[in-house]
């Protein structure tokens, strides 16, 4: 006879704000010293908790990380998905530049604004990218991949005669040149200082995304 499964007993509220308490710290210290560069004392530390109760809600750093990116990873593709659909349904030029647009400024809006939820994510996330080499992050990194796949697919229905190398270059540098951007604290000050404006940050990203747009323009070429 199968033994009967015990019933799962829900978190309680205050286990709950535990956790969020750890996951909030872990955000703010993983956007400021990256990976390496934070430790559980350091977590338990700004969350105010014992570090015993770091422990036993999460059980080590990388798990912490784990679901500290889960937490807000759903928020930011539903954001980077209506940026998509928001731009498409401005009227029928959608070239790739209002691809590189419609994926690039939602981080930089967001990246501007203190009292935007996904500021603080994004900037951890760009942080985290440059631990992407250790064994034990890289699947909780590749994770972020359901966001980028947003912005390789529009290019592939866009432009499918871009070989599939040449592509993923292309993203991988659009991508390193916005991690760059969204950590310059001197970029994120000037985009601050007039954050509610759209037209200041478009002005002031116009020139990368015509430069991101126009190199994938030329990947699609006869070489």
């Amino acid at each position: 006879m199968q033994e009967a499964k015990k019933p799962r007993i829900p978190a309680s509220a205050k286990g709950l704000a535990t956790r969020n308490q750890i996951l909030d710290a872990s955000e703010v210290l993983f956007a400021q010293n990256g990976y390496l560069g934070t430790s559980l004392r350091d977590i338990a530390q700004l969350a105010g908790v014992r570090i015993g109760l770091v422990h036993y809600h999460f059980g080590n750093k990388h798990l912490i990380l784990d679901a500290a990116l889960d937490r807000k990873l759903g928020l930011l593709r539903d954001r980077i998905a209506e940026s998509f659909a928001q731009a498409q349904a401005r009227g029928p030029r959608f070239g790739l530049e209002e691809i590189v647009a419609a994926f690039i400024l939602p981080f930089l809006q967001a990246a501007s604004r203190e009292d935007d939820p996904l500021r603080g994510y994004i900037v951890m996330t760009s942080h985290l990218m440059s631990a992407y080499r250790l064994p034990e992050l890289r699947p909780i990194l590749a994770k972020l991949g359901a966001v980028t796949e947003i912005l390789t697919d529009h290019i592939r229905r866009h432009r499918p005669e871009i070989a599939e190398g040449n592509l993923l270059a292309g993203i991988y540098l659009i991508e390193a040149a916005l991690i760059f951007m969204v950590q310059d604290p001197g970029f994120l000050d000037d985009l601050s200082r007039n954050h509610h404006s759209v037209a200041r940050l478009d002005e002031m990203a116009r020139p990368a995304l015509r430069f991101f747009a126009s190199g994938l323009e030329s990947l699609g070429e006869p070489s």
